[in-house]
């Protein structure tokens, strides 16, 4: 079974460096599709690439900053020009150029462009030399949805093909149906709760019946807002805590950005950041959610004597690093071997892949 998993991935390259490498010899305008969460991403991958959009535009009724023009306006001030799709929902944009008049468009592109802001590399012989830890992994997967997920975010990583991703995408992240049912005495831990949004979706989820609610977010300017919108809710039994979570208390250097994605703990980070341990923090949490930028493994090594004890339940991001694809499914099964694992992709692009373990 591990081999025919790995078959399944093809072994030739992707075709994104060979469509950057037609934009820069085009030398024409680079006009971007979008103008939502997903363009700032898609500014920065162009632009480690030497390349810079020279315009933007969206569709009436759709999310547009200041500048952002209409599609007639484009055609309008520039006689030829190549797009870049810079919404997530590729395919969705492919059928809303297909409606229009693209005859000047020399090119449409589009490019899966989180995981190489990540720095994320991996190729073959990274799956090969870890064949082992990547089958062991395939194998423990609950169901058949989740050994397809697994299966095509490789394959998104490995050759830049997100079209599988669309096949797999699935609703309700961190709390998805079948797999993540609450109680009215559930102690939820939001590692990384930036504005809030999780922590919202989560007590929405419970219908306002829980136990407590323990939220971390080390960036002190987000750590504030959420402060303020806890209290404007009137949320109840919320605690907002400033400190990331690690694998023990410590204060570390903290790259902090207005980016969410580029905020993290990082060694050339010019700020430091408290961190502490969950073990010590929250060690009655019976739901634990880690989005933290990379440093999901550390926060479950400072939370292994509550997960031996508790046996809570885990979603828990895959998607920053390589090595966190096999790492940390094998450390939770150590932990405890009773864990069921699903693994669940919440975008058409490699990033928001999501591990659910449950007892």
């Amino acid at each position: 079974m591990k081999d025919i998993f790995l078959d399944k991935i093809p072994a030739a390259p992707g075709r994104a460096g060979a469509d950057l490498e037609a934009l820069k010899a085009s030398r024409l305008p680079i006009i971007l599709y979008g103008d939502g969460w997903y363009t700032p991403y898609v500014r920065q991958y162009l632009a480690r690439a030497g390349l810079n959009a020279a315009a933007s535009f969206a569709d009436d009724g759709f999310t547009a900053s200041a500048g952002t023009l209409t599609f007639a306006e484009v055609n309008r001030r520039f006689e030829k020009f190549n797009i870049v799709i810079a919404f997530a929902d590729s395919r969705l944009a492919g059928r809303k150029l297909a409606q229009k008049d693209c005859a000047r468009a020399a090119g449409i592109y589009f490019f899966d462009a989180i995981g190489a802001l990540l720095n994320y590399t991996i190729d073959s012989a990274y799956v090969e030399r870890n064949k082992e830890r990547f089958g062991a992994v395939y194998e423990m997967l609950g169901d058949e949805l989740s050994k397809k997920t697994y299966t095509a975010f490789l394959n998104a990583k490995l050759r830049g093909a997100v079209d599988g991703l669309y096949e797999v995408r699935a609703r309700d992240q961190y709390f998805p149906e079948g797999i993540i049912g609450l109680t009215e005495r559930e102690v939820f831990v939001d590692g990384g709760a930036y504005s809030g949004d999780t922590l919202l979706a989560f007590i929405r989820k419970a219908d306002n019946k829980y136990s407590k609610c323990y939220a971390f977010e080390p960036e002190p300017a987000n750590a504030a807002r959420l402060r303020t919108l806890a209290a404007r809710q009137h949320w109840r039994d919320v605690r907002v805590i400033g400190k990331g979570l690690w694998s023990r208390a410590d204060a570390l250097r903290f790259y902090a950005s207005q980016d969410p994605s580029a905020a993290a703990i990082s060694g050339t980070g010019s700020a430091s950041v408290e961190v502490e341990a969950l073990d010590n923090a929250a060690p009655d949490a019976t739901f634990i959610k880690l989005d933290i930028e990379g440093a999901e493994l550390e926060a479950l090594k400072g939370a292994a004597e509550t997960i031996k004890r508790n046996r809570p339940k885990l979603a828990v991001c895959l998607y920053h690093k390589p090595e966190d694809l096999f790492e940390i499914p094998l450390f939770i099964k150590a932990l405890a071997p009773e864990y069921r694992f699903y693994l669940r992709q919440h975008q058409p692009v490699s990033c928001e892949l999501v591990l659910y373990a449950v007892i």
